[in-house]
């Protein structure tokens, strides 16, 4: 069945058009006024053999019944009467054209054709008004102004960064038309708004814990830096102090990391017995706690925070998680211990794709990145990129993510600088390019501030 809507001036040129359209085996099934037009809905049958009804006669009775029709129903429309729905319309028209003899369309199939089609129209009228709203939010808002803007926004959304801090971003973005450009400057605004820290975690000698919740990687950490601090430093200079009384093997794992490496390892059970420790270690330039994990929203971390800050001695406190956590826990633990603690040490970065919620969190909250962790190896997989490196990994590993290779992806997200990835392992830049080719890799900087080149070898 073929139907067609058509609105014109008068019922006469409504009819003629239906006449041109579908032909003389047209039936009606609607008519209505709307907004001084005249519109009338009718269909055609193509089951019935339309040669036998192609005489001028049979149009003419037709036609002029059809008129007919319409008049009374005017003059009825003209009288106060309740209105008819739609279904009893359609019983008369069919009744009306049947009594005729003419082509006729069962009444089941025409009340299953017009419930489809009130249904699409619905649906029809949902979107657009959804897309309507959008357009004037957008509009006001001044977030999407070009389709380059559309362009960069799609590339953040697949970096993993969210709605909340794109719109801003591209507020902040100078109109241009072109997408790399456009591009160039949204990865610009990034590093212009992340802080990272530039001397590393331990810039100077002193006392380091490192707070978070469990399984992030804390103890890990601080065998990495240990290491590290041990063999430019002497072993001598470094002890490690574990006040981890919860998690079953926590003590052994710190013993055997200062077994392996020669350093001291000392174990307190509360903030009264750590005090006592680092009195008798006065003689340590660098000494490093580690904490109990926790949930990370329960008091405990906080009463830890709380705790290390009034110990009498100068303690810098690091707030420790995994970066592959979810990126709205991130940004609140960021936000809830800005102050409180001297800023973050992200860890498995080798396990987060993509990287947009890590960044995200640290924009939002501010918190300065102080040192992360890409693997698990003692005493590598340490570093202290800066803001431009993060970025550009953040966008490398987006773009190698789009290829589909788990080669490239394990390479790029666990890569020392001494094994650079090669041109077949890159990923294949097709969409929009990177800040600077030549940033590095994210573990160039701890070796040229810790002088450990020599050691970053597998």
């Amino acid at each position: 069945m073929k139907m067609k809507r058509v609105l014109a001036k008068d019922t006469r040129t409504a009819l003629a058009m239906i006449k041109e359209s579908l032909g003389d085996d047209a039936v009606i099934l609607s008519n209505n006024k709307i907004a001084g037009e005249v519109e009338i809905v009718a269909a055609i049958d193509y089951d019935v053999k339309r040669e036998t009804a192609k005489s001028s006669s049979s149009f003419s009775d037709r036609l002029s019944a059809n008129l007919n029709l319409i008049k009374s129903q005017g003059s009825k429309n003209r009288r106060p009467t309740k209105p008819s729905n739609s279904a009893s319309e359609l019983r008369q028209f069919s009744d009306f054209n049947s009594s005729r003899q003419t082509a006729t369309i069962p009444q089941a199939p025409v009340n299953e054709n017009m419930a489809r089609m009130e249904k699409e129209l619905g649906l029809l009228r949902l979107l657009v008004e959804q897309q309507m709203s959008q357009t004037q939010s957008q509009n006001q808002n001044n977030t999407f102004i070009s389709a380059a803007a559309l362009k960069v926004a799609q590339r953040l959304e697949l970096m993993g960064f969210e709605k909340r801090l794109i719109d801003p971003l591209l507020l902040q973005l100078p109109t241009c038309d072109d997408a790399d450009q456009l591009w160039e400057h949204a990865q610009q605004w990034l590093q212009d708004n992340l802080t990272t820290s530039s001397e590393g975690l331990v810039h100077k000698a002193g006392v380091y814990a490192l707070v978070g919740p469990t399984g992030v990687g804390k103890t890990t950490a601080i065998g990495k830096l240990g290491a590290q601090l041990a063999m430019k430093h002497g072993k001598h200079k470094v002890a490690l102090i574990s006040m981890d009384q919860q998690r079953i093997g926590a003590r052994d794992q710190l013993r055997v990391f200062g077994t392996m490496l020669g350093i001291d390892v000392h174990h307190v059970a509360g903030f009264a017995e750590l005090t006592t420790t680092l009195n008798q270690m006065a003689h340590k330039d660098y000494v490093l706690v580690d904490t109990s994990g926790g949930n990370p929203f329960d008091p405990h971390i906080q009463t830890l925070v709380d705790g290390l800050l009034g110990v009498p001695h100068e303690i810098n406190i690091y707030l420790t998680l995994a970066a592959n956590s979810q990126s709205h826990s991130l940004r609140f633990l960021m936000k809830h211990y800005l102050g409180q603690v001297k800023g973050v040490v992200a860890t498995k970065l080798d396990e987060c794709l993509p990287l947009g919620g890590l960044l995200a969190a640290l924009i939002e909250s501010k918190q300065p990145l102080a040192m992360i962790t890409d693997g698990q190896r003692i005493p590598l997989d340490l570093g202290y990129p800066s803001s431009q490196q993060l970025v550009a990994h953040a966008v490398e590993a987006q773009l190698t993510q789009e290829s589909g290779s788990i080669e490239a992806l394990s390479k790029l997200l666990h890569s020392a600088p001494e094994n650079p990835l090669g041109p077949s392992d890159k990923a294949s830049k097709q969409s929009l390019p990177t800040t600077n080719s030549n940033v590095g890799s994210l573990q160039d900087t701890p070796n040229t501030a810790m002088g450990l080149a020599s050691y970053r070898s597998h």
